[in-house]
């Protein structure tokens, strides 16, 4: 009975009974065979993401241009905020080098299980402080390492973390339904350990640029096992993502075809006249006015720039010879 479930011949379960394994080598009736082996440990974690980087790479593009405008909106301040590329690097190197006093954030995010860390310098909150009661966006740089924030500073953080979850829960919608919840907030990174340091962690950074010449950074740390249950998620918004490629290079098309009949009214000037005010107004209907046509002029189309060209004549009538484009028509 043994027999018939396993599937095997006799001379089948005769070569694996004469089989052994010494020091990685396969030996069979004292043979060694030119095999590979392949070491599994069934103990240890699939480290393997199952998605392109660059599906998080456009939830973070996305939530950079949601967090600007919420920053717009809610403090009348314009940052420019450039996502970099998503790392991927465990718990200890993404917080190495950090030092105290940082806004450490730890978020929950619904309904996926794990917490991840939203941190923010201090340079945007002090920023944010200045902007928000009519100042320039100026930031304090000169903080002490047990500096903790005063309860006003605390209010803007508040105030901040609303803005940034508004602006992720609209950039995960396309993929998935997402809330966030602030569960705690720590100065410095020693005391915010969510996870073992050789834990796999993504990690993203968006550097700000706000008002005084003042830059700063914003950094999501999240554990690889908070978004494995949404790896398929993730496949399949790449795959969207690349037909609505597709679709935005047909419109594109569509639409620079549909430019191509638009009329246009052409301006160049050929001439001018010095006079007094006194010739001006003794000038009668009739009179004949010498010119001298210009070498080279300018082609305009509403006062921009677009030929140089030289005058000249064809069957009577003044014409212009296109010499070169501009610069902003080559563009």
């Amino acid at each position: 009975m043994a027999e018939e479930e396993l599937g095997l011949t006799d001379e089948e379960l005769s070569a694996i009974a004469e089989t052994s394994l010494q020091d990685g080598n396969v030996l069979v009736n004292g043979r060694k065979k030119d095999v590979e082996i392949v070491s599994h440990d069934l103990a240890s974690e699939d480290s393997s993401l199952g998605f392109n980087h660059a599906a998080i790479d456009m939830v973070n593009e996305r939530f950079a241009r949601q967090l600007r405008m919420g920053l717009i909106h809610v403090l009348r301040t314009t940052p420019k905020i450039s996502p970099s590329k998503i790392e991927i690097m465990s718990f200890k190197e993404s917080i190495a080098g950090m030092t105290a006093p940082l806004s450490i954030n730890t978020v929950k995010m619904d309904p996926l299980r794990g917490t991840s860390l939203i941190i923010v310098e201090p340079k945007i909150i002090f920023s944010a402080l200045d902007s928000f009661f009519g100042g320039f966006g100026t930031g304090d740089t000169a903080l002490t390492p047990t500096r903790i924030f005063t309860p006003t500073e605390q209010s803007v953080i508040e105030l901040l973390m609303n803005i940034i979850f508004a602006a992720l829960k609209d950039a995960w919608s396309p993929i998935m339904p997402v809330d966030f919840q602030r569960l705690s907030s720590e100065v410095n990174p020693q005391f915010a350990q969510i996870a073992e340091d050789d834990e796999t962690m993504l990690v993203s950074k968006f550097n700000f640029s706000l008002g005084g010449n003042v830059e700063g950074y914003l950094q999501i740390i999240q554990p690889f096992s908070l978004l494995k249950p949404a790896r398929d998620l993730l496949r399949g918004r790449m795959k969207a993502a690349d037909e609505e490629d597709s679709r935005t290079i047909k419109w594109e098309r569509d639409l620079n075809e549909a430019t191509l009949d638009i009329p246009l009214l052409l301006r160049a000037k050929i001439a001018e006249i010095e006079m007094t005010y006194g010739q001006l107004t003794n000038l009668r209907e009739g009179q004949v006015l010498p010119i001298e046509l210009f070498e080279d002029t300018e082609v305009s189309i509403d006062n921009i720039e677009v030929f140089r060209a030289t005058t000249g004549e064809v069957a009577g009538k003044v014409s212009l010879q296109i010499l070169e484009m501009s610069k902003l028509d080559k563009e």
